[in-house]
Formats: structure tokens, sequence, C-alpha cells
């Protein structure tokens, strides 16, 4: 499993390194601003759309003359199908502008090149330093097991106890007791004080 976790992180970095990467990515960011401008004028399209959908005699004459030079058949199911979807434009409207304002955001990181390498940098710099620790706890563990699978001395109640003073012992005995109060904390279950 780590080896896999390796293989991702490392095909991460080499992406992020990737000038045709980065390249690819500013595009798709500005593609996002393409759509913010696309839909400026929606509220707009809509209530036209729902003023045109309401009144039965525009719609009539609308589907007549449009019918022989538009090759659609439509029916009442396309009718009320579009009229869902008019009616579903101011939602989806209000769900797209926090997106387009985080593409114009995204976009103006983008085009600052000192930014961008910044930003990579930073991303490779903290997938390094995971990839590092990672690489050390599975060389402790491997470690441990070895010395684990030769040592044939039993285990006493003195020596657990001597044990339990380590400050690696102590301090993640810490952790784990911390860990269940805070755990305890968020469920709303009575704290036990005495750990």
């Amino acid at each position: 499993m780590a080896n896999n976790h390796t293989v991702e992180v490392n095909g991460a970095q080499r992406a992020l390194g990737d000038p045709d990467f980065q390249e690819k990515f500013v595009r798709v960011i500005e593609r996002l601003a393409e759509w913010e401008e696309a839909l400026g004028d929606l509220p707009t399209a809509i209530a036209f759309g729902k003023e045109l959908v309401q009144d039965r005699e525009s719609m009539r004459y609308l589907l007549t003359s449009a019918s022989d030079e538009i090759p659609l058949r439509v029916d009442r199911d396309t009718l009320v199908a579009l009229a869902e979807i008019l009616n579903a434009l101011p939602t989806l409207v209000e769900l797209m502008r926090p997106l387009l304002q985080f593409a114009e955001f995204a976009k103006a990181v983008l085009e600052d090149r000192a930014s961008v390498e910044y930003l990579f940098a930073s991303l490779t710099s903290e997938i390094e330093s995971m990839q590092r620790r990672m690489e050390e706890a599975r060389i402790i563990a491997r470690e441990a097991g070895r010395v684990a699978a030769e040592d044939r001395t039993p285990v006493t109640v003195w020596s657990l106890l001597r044990l339990l003073k380590e400050p690696i012992v102590q301090k993640g005995l810490r952790y784990a007791k911390a860990f269940v109060q805070v755990a305890q904390d968020r469920a709303g279950a009575p704290t036990l004080n005495q750990l």
C-alpha cells in the first residue's frame, strides 16, 4: 500500500512540475471566466423565457412558424421539460456565482507566473515532506519488526512499567487520551475526566 502511495505522490510531483500541465490548468481556469461572461445576461433571458412559455398564443405562433424551419419535433413533453429548465435556471445561476467568483480569483492568480511557481513549489515541498515522513515510518516499522522477531525475552510487568515511563510512549498515550476526550466532546458523550 505504501508503494502505491509513493507512486501516486511521485506522479503528482511530476505533473505539478510539468509546464504543459500548468498551462492546461491555466486554460481551464480561463474558460471558467468565459462561462461567467456567457451567464451575465442569463437573468434577463430567463425572465423572457418564462414570459414566452406563459403566453400561449406566442408559443403557438412560435411552434407553427418554427416547425417548418426547424427539423425538431416539439411536443408537450419537450415544452414541459423546457419550462422546468427555465424555472430551474435562477437556482443554477445562484449556484454558479461562487464558482465564477472563484474562477476570477484563480485566473488572476494563475496569470501571475510568480504565484503559479510559488503554488507549485509549495505543493511539491509538502509532497516531498510527506514522502520523507512516510519513508521514515516505513523504515522504523521494518526495523522494529526485525528486532521483535529476534527478541525472545519474556515481557514482564516490570518491563511494562519501565516502558510506560519512556518519553515516546508517554507522548503517544497523551495523544490517545486527548483523541478520546475530543471525540467524546464532539459526540456529546459524557467525558472521562479521570483519564
